[in-house]
Protein backbone atom coordinates (compact mmCIF):
# COMPACT_ATOMS: atom_id res chain seq x y z
CA UNK A 1 0.00 0.00 0.00
CA UNK A 2 1.46 3.29 -1.02
CA UNK A 3 1.62 6.45 0.97
CA UNK A 4 -0.89 8.05 -1.35
CA UNK A 5 -3.46 5.31 -0.68
CA UNK A 6 -2.96 5.71 3.09
CA UNK A 7 -3.67 9.41 2.82
CA UNK A 8 -6.83 8.72 0.76
CA UNK A 9 -8.03 6.18 3.32
CA UNK A 10 -7.39 8.60 6.16
CA UNK A 11 -9.24 11.37 4.30
CA UNK A 12 -12.15 9.00 3.70
CA UNK A 13 -12.37 8.29 7.45
CA UNK A 14 -12.26 12.03 8.15
CA UNK A 15 -15.11 12.64 5.70
CA UNK A 16 -17.19 9.82 7.22
CA UNK A 17 -16.64 11.16 10.75
CA UNK A 18 -17.55 14.67 9.56
CA UNK A 19 -20.76 13.38 7.95
CA UNK A 20 -21.61 11.48 11.15
CA UNK A 21 -21.07 14.58 13.31
CA UNK A 22 -23.12 16.70 10.90
CA UNK A 23 -25.97 14.14 10.96
CA UNK A 24 -25.93 14.08 14.78
CA UNK A 25 -26.06 17.88 14.85
CA UNK A 26 -29.05 17.97 12.47
CA UNK A 27 -30.85 15.28 14.50
CA UNK A 28 -30.25 17.29 17.68
CA UNK A 29 -31.60 20.46 16.07
CA UNK A 30 -34.73 18.65 14.89
CA UNK A 31 -35.27 17.24 18.40
CA UNK A 32 -34.75 20.67 19.96
CA UNK A 33 -37.22 22.24 17.52
CA UNK A 34 -39.86 19.60 18.33
CA UNK A 35 -39.42 20.20 22.05
CA UNK A 36 -39.67 23.97 21.55
CA UNK A 37 -42.94 23.52 19.65
CA UNK A 38 -44.28 21.34 22.48
CA UNK A 39 -43.42 23.95 25.11
CA UNK A 40 -45.00 26.70 22.99
CA UNK A 41 -48.12 24.56 22.54
CA UNK A 42 -48.37 24.01 26.31
CA UNK A 43 -47.90 27.72 27.00
CA UNK A 44 -50.68 28.58 24.57
CA UNK A 45 -53.08 26.08 26.17
CA UNK A 46 -52.16 27.31 29.66
CA UNK A 47 -52.90 30.92 28.61
CA UNK A 48 -56.23 29.83 27.11
CA UNK A 49 -57.13 27.95 30.31
CA UNK A 50 -56.27 31.04 32.36
CA UNK A 51 -58.44 33.25 30.14
CA UNK A 52 -61.39 30.83 30.33
CA UNK A 53 -61.09 30.60 34.14
CA UNK A 54 -60.85 34.40 34.54
CA UNK A 55 -63.88 34.94 32.32
CA UNK A 56 -65.84 32.33 34.27
CA UNK A 57 -65.02 33.97 37.60
CA UNK A 58 -66.25 37.23 36.05
CA UNK A 59 -69.54 35.54 35.16
CA UNK A 60 -69.88 34.25 38.73
CA UNK A 61 -69.14 37.72 40.12
CA UNK A 62 -71.73 39.23 37.79
CA UNK A 63 -74.35 36.72 38.90
CA UNK A 64 -73.46 37.33 42.56
CA UNK A 65 -73.56 41.10 42.18
CA UNK A 66 -76.77 41.66 40.25
CA UNK A 67 -79.43 39.45 41.78
CA UNK A 68 -82.97 39.71 40.50
CA UNK A 69 -84.39 39.25 44.02
CA UNK A 70 -81.90 41.51 45.78
CA UNK A 71 -80.29 38.59 47.64
CA UNK A 72 -78.02 35.90 46.27
CA UNK A 73 -77.34 32.76 48.24
CA UNK A 74 -74.26 30.62 48.01
CA UNK A 75 -76.40 27.57 47.29
CA UNK A 76 -77.96 29.20 44.25
CA UNK A 77 -74.60 30.24 42.81
CA UNK A 78 -72.99 26.90 43.56
CA UNK A 79 -75.94 25.11 41.97
CA UNK A 80 -75.65 27.12 38.78
CA UNK A 81 -71.87 27.41 38.43
CA UNK A 82 -70.27 24.35 40.06
CA UNK A 83 -69.73 21.01 38.40
CA UNK A 84 -67.32 18.29 37.38
CA UNK A 85 -66.88 15.81 34.53
CA UNK A 86 -69.32 17.74 32.36
CA UNK A 87 -72.22 17.58 34.86
CA UNK A 88 -73.42 20.66 36.74
CA UNK A 89 -75.60 23.74 36.57
CA UNK A 90 -76.45 25.70 33.42
CA UNK A 91 -73.59 28.16 33.86
CA UNK A 92 -71.15 25.29 34.36
CA UNK A 93 -72.42 23.42 31.29
CA UNK A 94 -71.77 26.42 29.04
CA UNK A 95 -68.31 26.89 30.57
CA UNK A 96 -67.49 23.20 30.19
CA UNK A 97 -68.47 23.32 26.52
CA UNK A 98 -66.27 26.38 25.95
CA UNK A 99 -63.25 24.72 27.56
CA UNK A 100 -63.57 21.34 25.84
CA UNK A 101 -64.05 22.89 22.40
CA UNK A 102 -61.50 25.68 22.86
CA UNK A 103 -58.54 23.70 24.23
CA UNK A 104 -57.52 20.60 22.26
CA UNK A 105 -57.44 17.52 24.45
CA UNK A 106 -59.20 19.23 27.39
CA UNK A 107 -61.46 17.28 29.69
CA UNK A 108 -64.48 18.92 31.34
CA UNK A 109 -63.27 21.29 34.08
CA UNK A 110 -63.90 20.95 37.79
CA UNK A 111 -65.49 23.91 39.59
CA UNK A 112 -66.03 23.78 43.35
CA UNK A 113 -67.48 26.29 45.82
CA UNK A 114 -66.29 26.37 49.41
CA UNK A 115 -68.54 28.62 51.56
CA UNK A 116 -66.59 31.32 53.34
CA UNK A 117 -67.03 34.59 55.18
CA UNK A 118 -64.93 37.60 54.27
CA UNK A 119 -64.27 40.37 56.74
CA UNK A 120 -64.24 43.89 55.39
CA UNK A 121 -63.42 46.90 57.55
CA UNK A 122 -65.91 49.70 57.07
CA UNK A 123 -63.73 52.80 57.43
CA UNK A 124 -66.71 55.09 56.86
CA UNK A 125 -67.76 54.56 60.47
CA UNK A 126 -66.01 55.95 63.53
CA UNK A 127 -64.39 53.87 64.83
CA UNK A 128 -63.98 51.54 61.81
CA UNK A 129 -66.18 48.48 62.21
CA UNK A 130 -65.57 45.01 60.83
CA UNK A 131 -68.27 43.69 58.55
CA UNK A 132 -68.63 40.02 57.71
CA UNK A 133 -69.73 39.36 54.14
CA UNK A 134 -70.84 35.90 53.01
CA UNK A 135 -69.14 34.40 50.00
CA UNK A 136 -67.22 31.45 48.67
CA UNK A 137 -63.81 30.37 47.50
CA UNK A 138 -64.24 29.16 43.94
CA UNK A 139 -61.66 26.70 42.62
CA UNK A 140 -61.49 26.04 38.88
CA UNK A 141 -59.29 23.24 37.55
CA UNK A 142 -58.80 22.74 33.81
CA UNK A 143 -56.86 19.72 32.52
CA UNK A 144 -55.73 18.86 29.02
CA UNK A 145 -53.73 16.09 27.42
CA UNK A 146 -50.45 16.80 25.66
CA UNK A 147 -50.72 16.13 21.92
CA UNK A 148 -47.13 14.90 21.70
CA UNK A 149 -47.11 12.71 24.82
CA UNK A 150 -50.32 10.76 25.44
CA UNK A 151 -49.41 10.17 29.08
CA UNK A 152 -48.70 13.82 29.97
CA UNK A 153 -51.65 15.63 31.53
CA UNK A 154 -51.29 19.38 32.06
CA UNK A 155 -53.50 21.42 34.37
CA UNK A 156 -54.28 24.97 35.40
CA UNK A 157 -55.96 25.69 38.76
CA UNK A 158 -57.30 29.05 39.85
CA UNK A 159 -58.86 29.89 43.20
CA UNK A 160 -60.83 33.11 43.54
CA UNK A 161 -62.99 34.65 46.22
CA UNK A 162 -66.54 35.65 45.41
CA UNK A 163 -68.71 37.61 47.82
CA UNK A 164 -72.48 37.58 47.53
CA UNK A 165 -74.53 40.68 47.08
CA UNK A 166 -77.13 41.28 49.69
CA UNK A 167 -79.10 44.40 50.51
CA UNK A 168 -77.93 44.23 54.11
CA UNK A 169 -74.24 44.13 53.08
CA UNK A 170 -74.66 46.95 50.60
CA UNK A 171 -76.39 49.17 53.18
CA UNK A 172 -73.71 48.47 55.77
CA UNK A 173 -70.84 49.12 53.38
CA UNK A 174 -72.32 52.19 51.69
CA UNK A 175 -74.60 53.90 54.29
Amino acid sequence: MSKRENVRGFMLVEVLVSILLFALGIASLVSLQARALGVTDDAQHRAEAMNYANAYVGEIWAAAGVPSSGVVTGEALAGQFSGARGVGGLGYMAFSHQVTTGIPGASPPEVTFLPSTFTWVNRATTPPQPLNIPGAMVTITIRWQDRQDEHAIHSYTQTSSVSYNSKASAINIFP
